[in-house]
Formats: C-alpha cells, sequence, structure tokens
C-alpha cells in the first residue's frame, strides 16, 4: 500500500534490431523520459523474454503507457493518504462477492496497484499473512504499517519472511487456522536472493527464453492441500481498478511440485502478458534468467582440453593458409555498451575485450579470408580477436 521507491524499471538488455551496430539516434520516449542506448539495448533485451520479436518502438510504446499508469498510479495512491477511500470500493466489493479467499493461499503478483491486495482482508477485520523475501520486506513492510495505521484499522498483517526460522510452520498454521496467506508469486526469491533461484530454480520456458522459478510455494500447497486462489489487480482502459480472479486451484501429496509450480507461472505470466505496461518487476526476468547461472558464467564454448588444439590449428591457417581459410560468424553477436559481448543465438555474455560492434559488421554480411581480416583489422587483431570467437563458439575457420 505505498508507492514503491523506485518505479524506474531496472535495466535489462536487447537484441539485433537495435544494437549499438544501429547507431540509433533518438532514445527518448514520447512522455519524455530519456533513456540512454545501453537502457534501450538491455530493456529490449528483457522485454524479448516475453515478446520474441518485439522492436525498439514497441519497446518505447511500453514505456510510454508505464509512465501513464505510473501517474495514474501516484495520484490514486496520494488521494487515498489525504482521505479520498473510492479506490477501495471495487476490492471491498470484491471480497463481499468472494467470501472464500478469506482462507486458503492467495497469489498475486507486482501487477497494476499491487499494493492493495491486504487492503480488504484488512478492511474486513481478518489478519493477513504475506509471505515476501528479505529484501522486499525492507521495503514494502515499514511503508504498509504506516499506511495501514493511517487508515484506522484494527486488525494488522503478520508477516512471514521466506527462509526466516519456523516461517513454514507459521504458514502452516495460518493455513490451518483458515487465515488467509498472500504470496506474490512473481517475487521468485528466498533467503539466499536471486542467485540461490538461478542456480537451484526449476527451469521454466518463456517465449524467448528459459527463467528459473523457485518450487517451495507449490511443495507446500501439495502437502496441505488448501485452495489456492489466483488473483490480480489492473487499471481498465477507463482508468478504474479492476480485480480479477480466475478459478481457484488445489492439489495434494499426489501432485508433482514442478507441475504445480509451472502451472502457477504459465497463469502468472498470462496476466502479465496481457499488460506488460502494468507490471512492476521486470528486474525479475532478467534476475532468473538461467543464461546468468553461476555454472553458465565464462563457460568456455571449447573444451579446456581442446583450446590449445584450436588454437594450433588457427594458427596454422594464419600462417600458411590466410589467403584461403575463412572465418564464419555463426552465432547472432553484437557488442553493447559496457563493453559486453552477447552471443544473443545462446545468451550468453562475455568481455568484449576491446570487440566494438562495427568489427563485427563484414562477418555479418561476408565471409573474409584472414588475409582480408589482417588488411582491414592488423594481424595482431585477427590473431587475438578471430581466435577469441573461435573459441568462444562464435565462429569458425572454414574454406
Amino acid at each position: 500500500m505505498v508507492v514503491p521507491d523506485d518505479v524506474r524499471p531496472p535495466r535489462s538488455g536487447s537484441s539485433r534490431s537495435s544494437g549499438p551496430g544501429r547507431r540509433a539516434t533518438e532514445l527518448e520516449p514520447a512522455a519524455g523520459r530519456k533513456w540512454s542506448e545501453a537502457d534501450i539495448i538491455w530493456e529490449l533485451w528483457n522485454l524479448r523474454a516475453l515478446q520474441p520479436a518485439a522492436t525498439r518502438e514497441d519497446l518505447l510504446e511500453i514505456k510510454r503507457r508505464q509512465e501513464l499508469v505510473l501517474a495514474r498510479e501516484r495520484e490514486a495512491l496520494a488521494g487515498l493518504w489525504a482521505g479520498d477511500r473510492d479506490i477501495l470500493a471495487p476490492g471491498h466489493g470484491f471480497l463481499e462477492e468472494n467470501p472464500d479467499l478469506a482462507s486458503g493461499v492467495t497469489v498475486s503478483m507486482h501487477l497494476g496497484p499491487y499494493q492493495l491486495l491486504a487492503e480488504p482482508f484488512l478492511a474486513a477485520g481478518l489478519e493477513p499473512v504475506i509471505l515476501l523475501n528479505s529484501r522486499a520486506m525492507k521495503s514494502f513492510k515499514p511503508g504498509t504499517e504506516s499506511f495501514v495505521r493511517h487508515l484506522g484499522y484494527k486488525t494488522r498483517i503478520e508477516w512471514a519472511p521466506v527462509g526466516g526460522r519456523g516461517f513454514v510452520r507459521q504458514l502452516i498454521r495460518a493455513v490451518e487456522a483458515e487465515r488467509p496467506v498472500l504470496v506474490y508469486l512473481d517475487g521468485n526469491s528466498g533467503d539466499r536472493g536471486m542467485a540461490e533461484t538461478r542456480d537451484r530454480g526449476l527451469r521454466y520456458g518463456l517465449p524467448g527464453r528459459d527463467i528459473r522459478v523457485r518450487t517451495g510455494l507449490a511443495r507446500l500447497v501439495c502437502r496441505l492441500g488448501c485452495p489456492v486462489h489466483r488473483l490480480s489487480l489492473h487499471w481498465t482502459d477507463d482508468g478504474q481498478l479492476a480485480w480479477r480472479r480466475d478459478p481457484t486451484l488445489a492439489w495434494g501429496r499426489k501432485d508433482h511440485p514442478d507441475l504445480v509450480t509451472r502451472t502457477l507461472f504459465d497463469w502468472c505470466f498470462g496476466r502479465i502478458m496481457a499488460r506488460p505496461e502494468q507490471w512492476h518487476y521486470w528486474a525479475m526476468l532478467r534476475e532468473s534468467s538461467a543464461c546468468f547461472g553461476s555454472s553458465l558464467i565464462g563457460d568456455p564454448r571449447v573444451p579446456r582440453g581442446l583450446r590449445g588444439d584450436v588454437s594450433q590449428a588457427f594458427e596454422t591457417c594464419l600462417e600458411h593458409a590466410p589467403e584461403t581459410v575463412r572465418l564464419i560468424l555463426e552465432k547472432e553477436a553484437e557488442v553493447w555498451p559496457g563493453d559486453v559481448l552477447a552471443d544473443l543465438s545462446e545468451d550468453r555474455f562475455y568481455p568484449a575485450a576491446g570487440l566494438s560492434d562495427d568489427d563485427l559488421d563484414v562477418l555479418r554480411t561476408e565471409q573474409p579470408t584472414l588475409a582480408e581480416l589482417s588488411a582491414h583489422h592488423g594481424e595482431a587483431w585477427v590473431r587475438f580477436h578471430a581466435l577469441r570467437l573461435c573459441l568462444l563458439g562464435m565462429a569458425r575457420l572454414g574454406g
């Protein structure tokens, strides 16, 4: 129930159509905020997890609508602080029409004015339990409790920090006591943060790439057999607040937590993809991306035992057949701001080590010989960068 401290979407990334080599000249969305080229590239890469064919123009249109939504939310929440409670009426009526939401687990996401999720329960005299990770707890809890006091409610929120001592028993007690348990599914993080999610989470396929998701909630609801309500908030086109409920689900001990997890995230991303401009947690896509798992960072595409052989073969070709041996780029590659060499075919990222995006242009359109590359870039460039592209599995030598 508090406006987030930082409503600016985090940096994310891009694909070929708007990379540094495309020399975009105007990076200002219609709403007036100026975006650097690096912002645009990373944001577009992030967006393409959900919309693989998204263009730079698609991204800026989402950003334009996003700023309108944020302005609407600020106005509505500021009105609440000033005493205008009209925005709360839809939630109160919704809970009255759906009294079974007062018990079981309710999953939602950071969509629309997600801060209001707990308010109808408090207004009805209930004491909801909210499951959050420790990082979210620090930013979300103080403002929410202050707002609850401002509204004058007698009941309170009970907080359950993921990974905290006894938090599972805390949730079990709440479910058994038929209290509402509220979970932001797209939080997707635990007591050890997103690094643990990337390394140990369940691989989940989005349209554009794989991410990792946590299965702990699914294991819990399978154990308890409690109802799982699916609830989301969003703004309508005419500026009204809408509460949406999808059919309640229930699982038991015989159900597989991985399948339950996929079902819940299918629903979650379905709601998000319908209104991407209203989603507040785009960082989750980047931070959950499977390609950033610790086991993959810096992983050479050529096994270490063969790197000497590849290097020797490259040196032999350069010395004895530079006029006939060609360098063939096999992957979609770009150099992004921040000295990042991106293998977009496999979502792998490496230090550019001085390589520029312009250097790759000739490889994208032609298959130059090593002699032609030496004439254009110099032999030192070929010995380092051309060989490195081969060792990273992004290029190969051919006749």
